[in-house]
């Protein structure tokens, strides 16, 4: 560790800090403690303390609670303790960031700000946070905060919640601020402190032992409580020195893993100052012996001593366990207290319950259960004795509880397991019961699976539950255990050593999932791409029953190596290059666009957040556009050669098949949706295409209902997907939620080299699998070396993704792009781009040039042609608008003769006359026939609209503009049109979307009724209907701009 430079800066901060959590006067007598001796240097007995040495910093209930526990006021005031009541709560409040309206913050106002009530302020400082602060000059702030009521409320099984912190922040290692930081991984002993009371306790008790006195360790009169402890700690000898460290309880000991990998802790001593209720509670021992465990198996503790200390009950000489603070300010110092380490941890308290008639256990050995029965041989017949009987010749233990489940949006962006999730969020649950017997002179072991529910139900129901039962069980002559017998077995068989009933969470979705004690993996067919430790508890569940191709799904056959290791970056940078030659510089498509959206897409799936952007490869059939989709499922590929011309999902998959893939595969394909014979089938797969499109921009999905009308359990869409097709969509809602790659004639590069570079660099030598793998390892070591850790590096990402879409949004507007959807276009090019922001980073985290960095940037040559791209697809996705639609499909259905439009002036005769281009033609466009042998015109089809002539009162000049009936016109365009117009729209918003669309004429006014609102039809005289102008429905609805070139041949 190295020193800081500016210790006291950051002392004073810290001092400063503390002074404007509790402004109190200081009595005039609070600290004279001379009638106590306490100024004999050689003083050592019991801390002196009353609560009024405390007034310089904290005063009330938490003052008593100081001075009870045997906190030195030096170290109180150093730490930052404070006062909680009515003159201060909403301040505090705001500073531990409780949430007002929640549970929390409701008892916490009801328990701290009521008249008559205080509490104690507890600041946690997370060891990395201190260590972060002295590495960058700053003063290090509280990692969270714990709350000490005076008169505390019960939880809901009835227990006071004496100490509480601050919900959803998690407990750190705490180190005291005072410390010095060259402390954290050169004492030769560290000592664990369960709690902070205990761990200040201690500090205070060393710190006199270490011939501090107790006029020292004062806190009246003190400007600067840390700097002035700090110099007493550094007075102590270094082989003297003992780290202390608090933990939340031993059930968080390793809570903030951040805090464990900032120190060292190997070959050092560890002791651990258990709570006294350890030999009593048998969850508290099993924690503390897995804490025991951790320290010495992973942390490579040279040796570990236990702290439980024991004291004098009674005046009978009975003895005790004690807390370690009340220990200290009670009945013996520092050198009394470090006499009862043990090497030893205490025995585990008794589990089983006395011997009791009619109480059921599975027998010894495990392979028979046994009833206890009274004997009746005492005097009288009287019980004499108990006795346990053999009832059945089959035992058993319930082995694993596994819930089957996705992670929830909450563990992803925390990336903290949650072994408390609710129900609904549960996909399945099942048991494994172990069952043993001795049969014929062979032991006999099955297992029986089955839903969980089954453990309330005799095993004569089980079958009828759903149960596996093995064959070699179902011939055992006893098998099942019948009526009261069945119940009683089974209830023995739950007894049965409880404390080993593993809890196993089997994921049911791909990708990057969370770990119970652990950073997030990433899961992908049967791979755990991740450290091997966290690894032994993850359990994949997707299987060939959930995808059928689950088994081609993976990232090679190497997923080796870390970022530590110089070597393997070498590699990494080997791989990158290539992916790089190879996928763009080669030019394999001739579009760059399409080369950077490959890349782009097939790497989106390695960060954990969920995309939003579909990629859409179309075009003419056998040109390229699956074998595109292939390039990208490369980087997905368990072996090589692995979706070599095979896809997973097709077009023709079920409504149902394609959501169940969306949300349990990290990327998807849906090949090949083709023209069909038949219209709906094509309809169909239209439609099936657009809602899943929509899902996963939406992160949405369709809700359905149970039987009993409950709300039947949805998975949320997780996938990148790439769809394949010959056409494109037609639903216009959808294809503003795609990205479109068109792969056509001239589309890929006509030398056959790029493209068999493709094929070789995947098949021959699995690299973009490798290299995905590498990828994912880069961000989960980015993400864990993080400053606040795994759910600080996903906030950061969605920042990034925010700010790219408002670089691109920009971007596109300097191109001419119109407002229109550019929010949702510019989202979607930023959430398929957000990869070059992480390449970009892998790129400086393995130090390659700058040339090759600089690629990566938002305004680079291949960002540059996605939002070139982008823009484009937004320009035509607006002629797909309501409006316009609405206008194209009046045009073309006046030109088919299928409607017709009427002059104002004469509804008998043609409306267009003396017009520079044919009369005929003209009026033929708006629905007119040549009828008879001499040439005259006539209407032909339904009347939709009346032709009238309108000034423009800017330019004097006259125009012909329609007034289209608003029912009338709108019915015969949808009824002729359903592509234009499709179904579910009406009349009112399309008529509307006209003119928010500007395709009214300029010099018309829209009007409004009396109460503001707008109206969509315009009156002229006694005519009135919805304005379009002549000109625009000859040129087909379109505005002169989006008009073709007109040609140049003759």
């Amino acid at each position: 560790m190295e020193e800081t430079t500016n210790q006291k800066d950051q002392d004073s901060d810290v001092r400063d800090e503390q002074a404007t959590e509790a402004l109190v006067t200081v009595p005039a007598a609070a600290t004279e403690l001379t009638g106590m001796n306490v100024l004999d240097p050689n003083f050592t007995g019991l801390p002196p303390w009353t609560a009024a040495d405390y007034a310089a910093s904290i005063t009330g209930s938490g003052a008593w609670k100081l001075a009870d526990s045997g906190v030195a006021p030096l170290v109180a005031a150093a730490r930052g303790y404070a006062r909680i009541d009515k003159t201060n709560y909403d301040q505090m409040a705001r500073k531990m960031q409780v949430v007002g309206n929640s549970g929390q913050g409701k008892r916490f106002k009801r328990t701290l700000s009521a008249p008559g009530k205080d509490g104690m302020l507890m600041p946690w400082y997370s060891l990395a946070g201190i260590m972060k602060a002295q590495r960058e000059g700053e003063r290090p702030v509280p990692h969270t905060y714990q709350v000490r009521p005076e008169f505390p409320e019960n939880n809901d099984a009835g227990k006071p919640l004496k100490y509480e912190f601050v919900s959803n922040i998690g407990t750190p290692l705490d180190l005291h601020p005072a410390v010095p930081t060259d402390w954290i991984d050169t004492t030769p002993v560290v000592m664990f402190a369960e709690g902070m009371l205990k761990g200040d306790s201690a500090l205070s008790a060393y710190l006199v032992h270490n011939g501090i006195t107790y006029s020292e360790l004062r806190s009246e009169g003190v400007e600067n409580p840390v700097a002035k402890l700090r110099e007493l700690l550094e007075r102590i000898p270094q082989d003297e020195r003992v780290l202390i460290v608090s933990i939340g309880g031993v059930y968080n000991a390793s809570g903030n893993a951040v805090d464990w990998r900032e120190i060292t802790l190997k070959d050092r001593i560890g002791w651990i100052a258990f709570d006294a209720d350890i030999a009593v509670n048998p969850a508290v021992h099993a924690a503390a012996n897995k804490l025991s465990t951790q320290l010495l198996d992973k942390s490579k503790m040279s040796e570990v001593l236990y702290l439980n200390p024991e004291v004098t009950a009674e005046d009978n000489g009975a003895m005790a366990k004690a807390g370690v603070d009340d220990f200290l300010a009670k009945h013996g110092n520092w050198s009394a207290l470090i006499n009862q380490l043990d090497d030893v941890m205490p025995d585990a308290p008794a589990k089983n319950a006395e011997d009791k008639p009619g109480n059921w256990r599975v027998g010894k050995g495990g392979q028979f259960v046994e009833e206890c029965v009274a004997v009746n041989n005492g005097a009288g017949g009287t019980i004499g004795e108990y006795r346990w009987e053999k009832r059945v010749e089959i035992g058993g233990r319930v082995v694993a509880m596994e819930a089957r489940r996705q992670p929830t949006d909450q563990e992803l962006k925390t990336g903290i397991f949650n072994p408390n999730v609710k129900f609904e969020d549960i996909d399945d649950a099942q048991v494994e019961i172990e069952v043993s017997w001795h049969l014929h002179g062979r032991d006999y072991t099955a297992t029986v699976t089955g839903p969980e529910t089954i453990l309330g139900y005799k095993p004569e129901e089980w079958d009828r539950k759903k149960a596996a039962v093995p064959r070699e069980l179902l011939l055992h002559p006893e098998w099942p255990p019948r009526g009261a017998k069945g119940e009683s077995w089974l209830s023995a068989i739950k007894a049965n050593r409880p404390d080993e009933v593993a809890f196993k969470t089997r994921w049911m979705q791909m990708g990057w999932v969370p770990v119970q004690d652990g950073d997030p993996v990433f899961l992908i067919g049967d791979q755990i791409v991740g450290d091997v430790e966290a690894s032994s508890n993850v359990l994949p569940g997707i299987s060939a029953r959930e995808i059928d191709v689950i088994q081609k799904y993976g990232v090679g056959e190497n997923i080796a190596g870390d970022y530590d290791d110089e070597e393997y970056r070498d590699e990494v940078r080997k791989n990158f290059r290539k992916i790089m030659d190879t996928y763009i510089h080669a030019k394999a498509w001739t579009d760059l666009s399409t080369a950077t959206v490959v890349l782009a897409a097939a790497l989106r799936p390695t960060i954990p957040i969920r995309p939003k952007a579909t990629v859409y490869v179309w075009g003419p059939k056998g040109k390229g556009k699956s074998w595109t989709a292939e390039c990208m499922m490369r980087f997905w590929a368990r072996h090589r050669g692995d979706w070599h011309e095979e896809l997973p999902g097709s077009a023709k998959d079920t409504a149902a098949a394609m959501e169940n893939a969306v949300a349990r595969t990290p990327i998807w394909v849906i090949d090949d949706l083709a023209p069909s014979a038949v219209r709906r089938q094509a309809e169909q797969e239209d439609a099936k295409l657009a809602d899943i499109t929509r899902a996963i921009f939406n992160n949405a999905t369709k809700l359905r209902m149970n039987a009993d009308m409950t709300v039947k359990k949805s998975n949320k869409p997780m996938t990148q997907l790439i769809m394949t097709g010959e056409n494109e969509l037609s639903t216009p809602s959808a294809k503003e939620r795609l990205i479109p790659l068109y792969v056509g004639k001239g589309k890929l590069n006509q030398e056959r080299t790029p493209t068999d570079a493709l094929n070789t660099i995947a098949s021959q030598y699995g690299t973009p699998a490798r290299f995905t793998s590498q990828l994912i390892k880069y961000i989960r070591y980015a993400a864990t070396t993080h400053p606040g850790g795994w759910a600080a590096y996903v906030s950061a990402l969605e920042i990034a993704r925010i700010q790219l879409k408002d670089q691109m949004s920009g971007l596109m507007k300097e191109m001419g792009a119109a407002s229109g959807s550019l929010e949702r276009t510019s989202t979607l090019a930023a959430d398929v781009m957000l990869t070059f922001f992480i390449l970009e980073n892998l790129a400086r985290e393995l130090d390659m040039d700058d040339e090759f960095i600089e690629q990566f940037a938002v305004d680079g040559e291949m960002s540059m042609s996605v939002i070139q791209l982008v823009t484009n697809a937004h320009a035509e996705n607006q002629q797909a608008a309501p409006g316009i639609s609405l206008v194209k499909a009046l045009a073309a259905l006046l030109a088919s003769g299928e409607a017709h439009v009427i002059s104002g002036d004469d509804p008998s005769r043609p409306p267009i006359e003396g017009t520079e281009q044919s009369e005929a033609m003209v009026n033929s466009r708006l629905g007119w026939v040549v009828s008879g042998g001499d040439g005259s015109l006539r209407p032909s089809g339904k009347n939709i609209g009346t032709v009238v002539t309108v000034k423009n009162r800017a330019t004097q000049e006259y125009h012909k503009v329609v007034l289209f009936s608003s029912d009338t016109a709108f019915s015969a365009a949808q009824k002729a049109y359903p592509s234009l117009i499709q179904f579910g729209q009406g009349p009112t918003a399309a008529w509307s979307s006209v003119w928010d669309e500007n395709l009214q004429p300029p010099f018309i006014t829209r009007l409004k009724n009396g109460r503001g609102t707008p109206l969509s039809p315009w009156r002229q005289g006694r005519i009135t209907g919805v304005p379009i102008e002549v000109d625009r429905l000859l040129d087909g609805g379109l505005s002169i701009e989006d008009l073709p070139e007109p040609s140049t041949e003759d």
